[in-house]
Order: C-alpha cells, then sequence, then structure tokens
C-alpha cells in the first residue's frame, strides 16, 4: 500500500508544482496558493518568507496542547519546528520541490519557547550536496533572544516524486 501525502495533491498543487522551483513552490504557501499542512493548525507554525534558496523564515505560535507540565512548550516540539525549518530550507535548493527525510537532527535548547507567543524560526541550507543536504534552525523567543539551535542532514523524499506522478497521470485522464 502506498502512503498518501498529509496535503491533497490537487490542480492548484500540481500546477504550482510544474511553474516553480522549489523555493518558488514553497513561497506559495506564504500567500495561501498551497496549503502547508494540516500539521500547522496543531503545532501553530507557519512558513512566513523564503527570501531565496536555503533559506526560510517561519512564525511560530505555539498552541496549549504543546505544552509541558511547567507550561512552556515540550522540548519534542521544539525539535519538530526545528526539523521542519531545516528540513523545508532543504527542499527549497531543488529545481522542483520535494520534501526531505531527516536523516539526523542535533538540538540545543537555550530558553524556554512560550505557550501563545509569537517567536521567529529561521532555516538555513549549509551544504547542499547531490543527495545529502544539510540544514541549520534557529528559534527565537518574542524578545529576539535564541531559545533553540538545531543542525541536521537531510536526503529528498523520492516517494513524494511518486506520488506527484500518480496525480498527474490522473489529471491525465489516465
Amino acid at each position: 500500500m502506498q502512503a498518501q501525502p498529509r496535503v491533497r495533491i490537487d490542480d492548484a498543487y500540481l500546477t504550482a508544482w510544474q511553474e516553480n522551483d522549489a523555493a518558488g513552490f514553497v513561497r506559495s504557501w506564504t500567500t495561501g496558493a498551497i496549503d502547508q499542512g494540516p500539521h500547522t493548525a496543531h503545532t501553530g507554525n507557519v512558513v512566513a518568507e523564503v527570501p531565496g534558496p536555503g533559506e526560510l523564515v517561519m512564525h511560530w505560535t505555539p498552541t496549549p496542547a504543546l505544552a509541558n507540565l511547567s507550561g512552556n512548550v515540550h522540548g519534542g516540539y521544539i525539535a519538530l519546528v526545528c526539523d521542519e525549518a531545516a528540513g523545508v530550507a532543504a527542499a527549497t535548493t531543488g529545481q522542483k520541490f520535494v520534501p526531505m527525510l531527516t536523516l539526523d537532527l542535533d538540538v540545543t535548547y537555550l530558553r524556554p519557547a512560550l505557550v501563545g507567543q509569537l517567536h521567529r524560526v529561521e532555516g538555513s541550507v549549509v551544504h547542499a550536496g547531490r543527495t545529502r543536504t544539510v540544514a541549520e534552525a534557529r528559534i527565537f523567543t518574542p524578545g529576539g533572544k535564541l531559545a533553540a539551535t538545531a543542525r541536521g542532514s537531510f536526503v529528498q523524499n523520492t516517494a513524494f516524486l511518486e506520488m506527484v506522478r500518480a496525480a498527474r497521470a490522473e489529471g491525465d485522464g489516465g
């Protein structure tokens, strides 16, 4: 059984994918032309800017569901947001958008992330190799202080390309 994408690959999605490079496709998330995914309603992180290939800025307002027993954001969710920022930054370097699979991720926690408050998250590529990309993420508190930093390595999720091809074939009538 083939995995299903978390976002339905409809005509608007296919058009944006075909007409844009990877950075341009991710930019379509910032305008709402393409859905970033249903997980953002739970986690509160959304892509806000894509300055260029290998760079992105997210806005993150952690929801109460992300709180640990102390009332701050649980470290696992901080890691999730770092993973997404670094992974999507890595995905913006391609000719076409292909989501990334995380090979490893090292997170350093410096201060708490605060529930219900807007944080800035930056993702940037350190090295874009032929098969593996290394990228970093930084989360800043509402006051502009560094809350967490992470570095990970990523590879393209080639199964996604098969899903796009299948959706394109269905759209062509077969």
